[in-house]
C-alpha cells in the first residue's frame, strides 16, 4: 500500500513536470501582422483575432473620406467662382453706357442715385437715333443700368471713396 501511495505521487510529480515543460516549450500564439508592422515579435494573439488590419482599414476610409471632402468643398468653391465670374461679366456686357453723371447721395438709410442717364443700348452695341434712359429713384441701379451703386459713387468721385454712402452701400448689400 506504501509502494502504491508512492507511486502515485511520484506520477503526480512527473506528470506535473511533465506539464510545465509542455508549457514552456509550447510557442505562444503570435501575430503575424503586429510582428510586420512593428517590426518585433508580437505573441498574445494570433493573426486571426489581430484589430489592427481592421484599425487601419478604417483609418485609410477615414482618409480617404476627408480627402472626398475636401475634392467636394474645392469642385464647389470653383463652380461657385466660375458662375460667379459669369454673372460678372454678363452683367459687364449688359451694362449701358452712361450718357449723363448724376450723383449717389444718402437719405437716412437709402442710397438715391438721382441725375443719371444711360443709353438704352449696352457698351459695343451702336444703334441709329440712340436713345436714353434716366434713372433717379433709389434701390439698386445694377437692376436697370448695370451699374453697381458703389460703381456709380467712384464714377461722381472719381474714384474709389469712404465717405457714408460707400459704408451704408456695403451694410445695404
Amino acid at each position: 500500500m506504501v509502494t502504491t501511495v508512492l507511486w502515485i505521487v511520484l506520477g503526480a510529480v512527473l506528470l506535473s513536470l511533465l506539464q510545465a515543460a509542455v508549457r514552456t516549450l509550447r510557442v505562444p500564439p503570435a501575430c503575424s501582422w503586429c510582428t510586420r508592422a512593428s517590426g518585433h515579435e508580437v505573441t498574445g494573439h494570433t493573426t486571426q483575432q489581430c484589430q489592427g488590419p481592421r484599425l487601419a482599414e478604417q483609418q485609410r476610409a477615414d482618409i480617404d473620406a476627408v480627402h472626398q471632402r475636401d475634392l467636394e468643398r474645392r469642385d464647389r468653391q470653383l463652380t461657385e467662382h466660375d458662375e460667379r465670374r459669369t454673372a460678372e461679366r454678363a452683367r459687364t456686357a449688359a451694362k449701358l453706357r452712361v450718357e449723363q453723371i448724376g450723383t449717389v447721395t444718402t437719405r437716412g438709410r437709402e442710397i438715391h442715385v438721382p441725375g443719371w442717364r444711360f443709353s438704352t443700348y449696352p457698351f459695343g452695341v451702336e444703334a441709329p437715333g440712340g436713345g436714353q434712359q434716366a434713372y433717379a429713384y433709389q434701390g439698386r441701379p445694377e437692376q436697370t443700368s448695370g451699374w453697381t451703386v458703389e460703381e456709380l459713387h467712384a464714377m461722381t468721385h472719381g474714384g474709389a471713396y469712404t465717405c457714408d454712402v460707400a459704408r451704408l452701400a456695403r451694410t445695404l448689400r
